[in-house]
């Protein structure tokens, strides 16, 4: 019985991966990453193939490339103490690969698109002495396990998780005259989330070290529609917006190799990319400066995120409902310095608006990957090797304020606080 409730205890408090987040990314071009805004663009970048899907119809006609790389220096932090002295927790590493291809053939009035890209997730999360949550874990079973086997301490955590929705959207765009075009696609999710996690219990005078590992993969597929507008009232102004529905993802489990199943193969969890519409306006200010201003509103109330139980009432909650919606306002600028050269700079801050902060952290994950209201500041510039192929360098910090979330789970205040940077690369090629 105590072996039953012990196995029983480990296969819940073990659910972490990078998985619990707000999933939808923005960072999806190195065009972005150079400017924040790219709602509006007409300059003839592929990636406007998951940006401004309609304004394709507004171009040349011609074959349009463009495939580009991320590098992200992610540094999430978090403090908290649990009795025995203040312990600190950072993530180690870098994601070195992130990378983005999309393509689009315009003839006449009619563009057709299509890439390959990573919609959400998009990160990987390493805690190689553990985290607040293995800790947690550690303390919660302890008790169990002295009486079991009367070990006296835990030691040797670690966790890894990996998240990502690779997606593949298929678009038709159709310029109805010179200022205004529509478009109509569609696209394929493909989530793959891995986590491995674990701990060893220690101390016993009768019984081994015993180590306790979660080691499985939860992967998900999914379809959902885009659709898209590009209004362009005078030369010098361009008005898009276009709406992404809700893409549902079942995530089953397998591939379970560790000592523990938190979720047996073939278990599902629901975990929706939510459904969010993106509005931008770009200005020409002179001959040589653009302006535009974005604006992204994501539904993430409408998705299905399975449960959240409080521990405070022992109430089951929608996870999705106690995130609540998130927002992301963006404005950035463009200076052609010649024909060649263009130099960019950009800033967007986002709001993620709780229902209850403190129950959404009880989901397991959340402390190691920090999703609260941030500000982003980049810069970066476009070279024109020839007339048809084009690099852009960006580069793009994050900043977060420091914050105290209490644990509704152990009780105890958990100070947060994290850094993020990221170097970009791409290549647009016009055919």
């Amino acid at each position: 019985m105590k072996r039953k409730l012990l196995t029983i205890l480990a296969l819940i408090a073990m659910t972490i991966s990078a998985s619990a987040q707000m999933d939808n990314l923005s960072n999806m071009s190195a065009k972005w990453i150079r400017s924040n805004v790219r709602n509006a663009s007409l300059d003839g970048g592929a990636d406007m193939v998951n940006y401004n899907p309609a304004g394709l119809a507004m171009l040349d006609d011609g074959i349009y490339v463009s495939v580009s790389n991320q590098m992200l220096f992610r540094h999430p932090q978090h403090t908290f103490n649990f009795g025995a002295g203040s312990v600190m927790r950072e993530q180690d590493g870098m994601d070195p690969f992130l990378p983005m291809l999309y393509g689009a053939w315009k003839k006449d009035k009619l563009a057709i698109s299509t890439g390959v890209y990573i919609s959400g997730g998009g990160a990987s999360v390493n805690y190689p002495e553990g985290s607040f949550n293995t800790t947690l874990i550690g303390y919660s079973l302890l008790p169990l396990m002295a009486e079991a086997g009367g070990y006296t301490s835990f030691k040797d955590q670690y966790l890894e998780a990996s998240s990502f929705y690779i997606t593949i959207p298929l678009g038709f765009s159709y310029s109805i005259n010179d200022q205004l075009a529509v478009s109509l696609g569609g696209r394929y999710l493909m989530g793959k989330n891995k986590t491995k996690a674990g701990l060893t219990f220690t101390g016993s005078p009768v019984a081994p070290d015993n180590t306790m590992t979660v080691d499985y993969k939860a992967n998900a597929n999914g379809f959902g529609g885009v659709i898209g507008v590009d209004y362009k009232p005078i030369d010098k102004l361009n008005i898009a917006i276009h709406y992404e529905t809700k893409v549902k993802l079942d995530f089953e489990a397998s591939d379970n190799a560790g000592t523990l199943e938190m979720e047996s193969d073939g278990d599902k969890s629901r975990r929706d990319l939510p459904a969010v519409i993106n509005t931008g306006i770009s200005y020409q200010l002179t001959d040589q400066l653009t302006a535009a201003v974005d604006l992204n509103y994501y539904f993430q109330k409408s998705a299905d995120w399975d449960t959240i139980w409080d521990p405070s009432n022992g109430n089951d909650f929608l996870a999705s409902e106690v995130a609540g919606n998130c927002l992301k306002v963006a404005l950035g600028f463009m200076y052609d310095i010649n024909d060649k050269l263009q130099v960019s700079l950009g800033g967007n801050q986002t709001f993620y608006n709780y229902d209850n902060i403190e129950l959404y952290y009880t989901k397991l994950g959340l402390y190691e990957v920090l999703k609260y209201d941030n500000f982003n500041l980049s810069l970066g510039l476009g070279y024109n090797i020839t007339e048809n192929i084009q690099v852009d360098l960006g580069l793009m910090k994050t900043f977060w304020k420091d914050q105290t979330i209490k644990s509704l789970n152990a009780g105890i205040p958990v100070d947060v606080n994290s850094a993020a940077t990221v170097i970009a690369i791409g290549v647009d090629f016009r055919l």
